[in-house]
């Protein structure tokens, strides 16, 4: 019995630290922070090809950054991109597109309020309501998401006024974190749920089987 329990523990302890990482993001997505990192040649063929597309469209690169949660829960690893005239920054992703695929973009306006359009090139829960709206547009191409991410920011001006400035990678990180508070946040939650969920399991088991193992070791 006692091998046994600590088979148990050990494997909810695996398993509290695989899926704990994101679990707590779903408490405190804000925990996410944005970076910015040494800037040298962008590493992929397909981010490549999104930058001369975006180059085209009016948008100039400011640099690479790097989205990450506590313990490496997330990382997401990007070119960025910023055209003033839009108020818009754009993200070229370095992992994701199977090989031969486009990158996967995305481009984002934030409001004073603290309010944001996000507009990507691949699968997005949609959102629509006090914080905005993100939308996914699976294989458009950037001068199509950019239309509609214009059309989108003009649309709520109405309700936030005019976005915020989009310059510089400074800009970029104070947007990740006014992204993440809101919007962003409700949408790391519903994307990690599971993984909370099965953390609380681990956590229940971890919690029984050491429990048990003391009663165990305290038994005459």
């Amino acid at each position: 019995m006692t091998i046994l329990l600590a088979l148990a523990a050990f494997y909810a302890a695996m398993m509290l630290l695989r899926y704990g990482r994101r679990g707590v993001l779903v408490l405190a997505p804000s925990l996410v922070r944005s970076r910015s990192t040494s800037a040298g040649p962008i590493p992929t063929e397909a981010q490549r090809a999104a930058a001369a597309e975006l180059e085209a469209l009016g948008f100039r690169r400011i640099g690479s950054r790097v989205e990450e949660g506590p313990l490496r829960g997330l990382t997401l690893r990007s070119e960025s991109y910023a055209d003033p005239s839009r108020s818009a920054f754009a993200d070229v992703f370095e992992l994701g597109p199977r090989s031969g695929a486009p990158a996967r973009l995305q481009i984002l306006s934030v409001y004073p309020d603290g309010a944001a359009v996000l507009t990507a090139n691949h699968g997005r829960a949609p959102q629509s309501g006090r914080w905005g709206e993100v939308t996914g547009l699976p294989g458009a191409a950037p001068g199509q998401v950019a239309e509609v991410h214009r059309r989108t920011v003009a649309r709520l001006e109405a309700v936030h006024g005019a976005p915020l400035p989009a310059t510089d990678l400074a800009g970029r990180d104070a947007a990740a974190r006014s992204w993440y508070r809101r919007a962003g946040g409700r949408e790391i939650r519903r994307r990690f749920a599971v993984y909370l969920g099965n953390s609380l399991f681990a956590a229940a088991i971890l919690a029984f089987s050491i429990a048990a193992l003391v009663r165990t070791r305290a038994a005459p």
